[in-house]
């Protein structure tokens, strides 16, 4: 019976303990790639006004996180795959008045990296930029 409860208990607690976390900082954001049990979530913060305030990155729908900047979303799918964001939404409206369409982003946590291309109002955009690891 001690067997038993050892090997329950060593099983129960030791599967919750593996965890990974990734924090990158770019020109204006960071963002936080966390790996566990329920899966990978991507996650960023404008650094000036969020701070470390973290909200889910690429939203498909407006929530409490993000309703401080976002009005509405139309078209979001988020595909995560080796260490890589890729963000496709067809178009954001956010609350400064500023319209986003067509927009692919990749985010790279492995090579350090973030490049982007949409609309802008209208104007094609296109950014590249290199990030910095930082410690958790």
């Amino acid at each position: 019976m001690k067997k038993i409860f050892v090997i329950f208990v060593l099983t129960f607690f030791s599967t919750s303990l593996v965890a990974e976390t990734i924090i990158i900082k770019c020109k204006k954001y960071r963002y936080k790639y966390v790996s566990d049990d329920s899966g990978v979530t991507i996650y960023s913060a404008n650094i000036k006004k969020d701070k470390k305030n973290y909200h889910k990155f690429c939203p498909a729908e407006i929530n409490k996180s993000n309703k401080h900047f976002l009005k509405s979303v139309e078209g979001v799918e988020l595909i995560i795959s080796d260490y890589q964001a890729i963000c496709f939404t067809k178009k954001a409206t956010f609350l400064n008045g500023g319209i986003g369409t067509d927009s692919t982003s990749v985010t790279d946590f492995k090579k350090l990296k973030r490049s982007s291309n949409f609309k802008w109002n209208g104007a094609k955009q296109t950014q590249r930029e290199k990030c910095k690891l930082e410690k958790n």
